[in-house]
């Protein structure tokens, strides 16, 4: 219906779930839209240019929905001056730049019934400082919550899936945050300069993680599969508890001088050459029975460390000669943690 400039009203049934993007763009007769309760999703745009249509008001924001629920896409704010929204409990869909700019915000609770948070919803939301998202949300938007700089909390529940592109960017106050083993994809940039985040769990549920998604974040502690150790910044980085996988690259945490402490999973069968190379702090490791190959110079030049614990009896064929070489720790051969 893009710039359908004659059409003033349409009723969409029951069986649609997703509304394309730009669907309705520049249809600027359109005064009613009827959506149903089935619709799951709606594209960028689908509503721009729509200057005539005519919204349903609850709580400082304006709704689209139909006779039994009108309130089922959250489409945007009264005006950018707000400073709190009731989201109605029948919405499903917060839209699009729905808060975006609302700079007086404060806080906001995403209730059960939601199920998507689109693109820049809360962009520049800066005084907004926690969110709690509801167990029904799937996808976080891209640039969601990106600029929200007062934010220093946000619960992310198990149903969500995916972590959209620039969803958190810059959200300089933010300390600490918790993935749930639902999320299989972060996008890039998700947490990009987030200056106060100092500590990060992610599930191995997490199989993508796009560039850049935690640089600029000062990561102290962190719990991480494998899989994605290349994409956690390792200059602050103290404690890693590794939590799935089964290879632990070459050059993994290579250079790691704060690093004190690191737990490995029973998954783990292989340490790469040079993996902890230079963790001059590290102090402690207990690498377990399920590990068969150590690559060369893992554990060379960590000064701090004086005793390494091997479950193992005695050092499998796997193991590198030079896997420890370049200090004097003793080897706890058959160590068994009482």
């Amino acid at each position: 219906f893009w710039f359908c400039t004659s059409l003033t009203s349409i009723t969409i049934p029951d069986s649609v779930t997703p509304i394309g993007r730009e669907a309705f763009y520049g249809c600027k007769s359109l005064t009613s839209v009827t959506i149903p309760d089935s619709v799951t999703t709606i594209g960028n745009d689908a509503f721009s240019g729509c200057t005539s249509l005519k919204y349903n008001e609850y709580d400082n924001a304006l709704y689209l929905g139909n006779d039994t629920n009108p309130y089922v896409v959250l489409v945007k704010a009264k005006d950018t001056s707000i400073d709190s929204c009731a989201i109605n409990k029948g919405t499903k869909i917060i839209y699009r730049n729905a808060f975006a700019g609302c700079t007086s915000l404060t806080s906001v609770t995403i209730g059960n019934s939601v199920t998507e948070i689109g693109n820049y919803a809360f962009q520049n939301c800066t005084s907004l400082t926690s969110v709690t998202i509801g167990d029904s949300v799937t996808t976080i938007g891209g640039s969601a919550f990106s600029g929200c700089t007062s934010l220093t909390s946000v619960t992310i529940p198990d149903s969500v899936t995916s972590i959209g592109e620039y969803a958190f960017y810059k959200c300089t106050s933010l300390t600490s945050v918790t993935i749930p083993d639902s999320v299989t994809s972060i996008g890039k940039y998700a947490f990009y300069g987030c200056t106060k985040l100092t500590s990060v769990t992610i599930p191995n549920s997490v199989t993508r993680i796009g560039s850049y998604a935690f640089s600029g974040c000062p990561i102290e502690s962190a719990t991480i599969p494998t899989t994605v150790i290349s994409y956690i910044p390792k200059g602050n980085l103290k404690t890693v508890v590794i939590n799935g996988g089964a290879s632990i690259d070459d050059y993994a945490f290579y250079g790691c001088k704060s690093l004190t402490s690191v737990t490995i999973p029973d998954s783990v069968t292989s340490i790469g050459s040079m993996a902890f190379r230079d963790c001059e702090s590290l102090t402690s490791v207990t690498i377990g029975d399920s590990v068969t190959s150590i690559g060369s110079y893992a554990f060379y030049n960590c000064t701090s460390l004086t005793v390494i614990n091997c479950e193992a009896e005695s050092q499998p064929d796997g193991w590198n000669s030079y896997w420890k070489s370049g200090y004097n720790a003793t080897v706890v051969w058959g160590y068994k943690d009482e």
